[in-house]
């Protein structure tokens, strides 16, 4: 690893960026265990200082995705990517990823334990805390997502070099390109991607990453917290980029009738409350900006990636689904399949 480091590491007229063939083979050493906790540690704050290419995150891609279980391809599915941080607000993702798969729609959630520097409620530990098994073996969670259209794919499970080096990532305490290598890495190869930045930046950088890992529509937002979900209280800044270009955009949630107040931080055991409320069709005012949230973006969505003809007819859709208790009906069935007796012992990450 020495090389690679004094390459992205020397300083800043001394640092270049890797070619993909080298960022191949650096890739390669982290995966395999033959770079350092000291050495990835030195490498990954290089990078973050230097800023990475598009062709060094691609090289760490296409080497982690060989290193991860072998899943089949659900070209069909919508890969959710947000946060690997965690969250401190309404995951509003949830609820919406229920209602979607609902109707057809296969959803993809991902994630792994909280990471550093926000350290919030991951993505995980909710699903966790809602009764659904996420430790599953790759057959078993192809069987779930095949019958409910449903399923959530945690990092260090199905790609050990992610494991491996979480506490090297944990050490740190800061953001790493390792964080956009997790959201993009796409083990199903969903063609659909709605992915959260934080700033512009990051936007710009995943314009050229997406086309080149295999998405063929991909919305950026600048999401809650960086996340993939957009508030209803102010305007979003989007980008839609396909295999043709990228087109720039903003929504304004009062050009459909919705207005409200920032949310609120919530604990997890809040965050668990407030999502088990919604799906149930709680239709109280303590809760109807949250609800509103999930509305609006479940209505995007829909819309975004073709499943109705208009925003206005997929917000009515959202609202239906809510009242008709489908997204409790199908977080029932998620938890009965992911803790089916039948399934064999589950695998543990080392």
């Amino acid at each position: 690893m020495q090389q690679w480091i004094k390459a992205v590491g020397t300083g800043k007229h001394g640092s270049r960026h890797l070619t993909y063939d080298e960022a191949v083979a650096a890739a390669h050493a982290i995966a395999r265990g033959e770079s350092t906790d000291a050495q990835t540690a030195a490498f990954l704050m290089a990078m973050r200082m230097k800023g990475e290419a598009v062709e060094e995150l691609m090289g760490f891609i296409d080497v982690f995705r060989k290193y991860s279980l072998p899943y089949r391809s659900f070209s069909h599915s919508l890969n959710c990517a947000g946060p690997y941080d965690g969250r401190r607000y309404f995951p509003v993702t949830i609820p919406v990823s229920l209602l979607l798969a609902s109707v057809g729609f296969p959803q993809v959630l991902h994630g792994s334990e909280s990471l550093p520097p926000k350290l919030g409620t991951s993505l995980k530990e909710l699903l966790e805390g809602l009764g659904v098994q996420v430790e599953l073996e790759a057959k078993e969670w192809e069987d779930i997502f095949v019958t409910l259209g449903i399923g959530f794919i945690w990092t260090d499970l199905i790609c050990p070099p992610f494991g491996r080096v979480r506490h090297v990532r944990e050490q740190i305490g800061l953001r790493t390109f390792f964080n956009t290598v997790e959201k993009v890495i796409n083990p199903i190869h969903s063609l659909n991607v709605i992915i959260g930045v934080n700033h512009r930046t990051a936007m710009e950088r995943l314009i050229q990453l997406l086309p080149k890992s295999g998405f063929e529509t991909a919305y950026i937002v600048q999401g809650i917290e960086g996340s993939e979900d957009l508030p209803i209280f102010q305007t979003s800044a989007i980008r839609k980029v396909t295999s043709w270009g990228d087109e720039a955009s903003t929504i304004d949630p009062a050009t459909f009738g919705f207005s409200g107040s920032p949310v609120e931080k919530m604990t997890k055991q809040e965050q668990l409350r407030t999502v088990l409320r919604i799906i149930e069709g709680d239709d109280s005012p303590d809760i109807g900006n949250e609800r509103e949230h999930v509305v609006f973006n479940a209505g995007l969505r829909l819309y975004w990636f073709d499943k109705v003809e208009s925003y206005e007819e997929g917000f009515q859709l959202a609202r239906s689904l809510l009242q008709r208790k489908e997204a409790k009906k199908l977080l029932e069935k998620w938890r009965t399949m992911s803790t089916c007796s039948e399934f064999p012992a589950r695998i543990r990450v080392n």
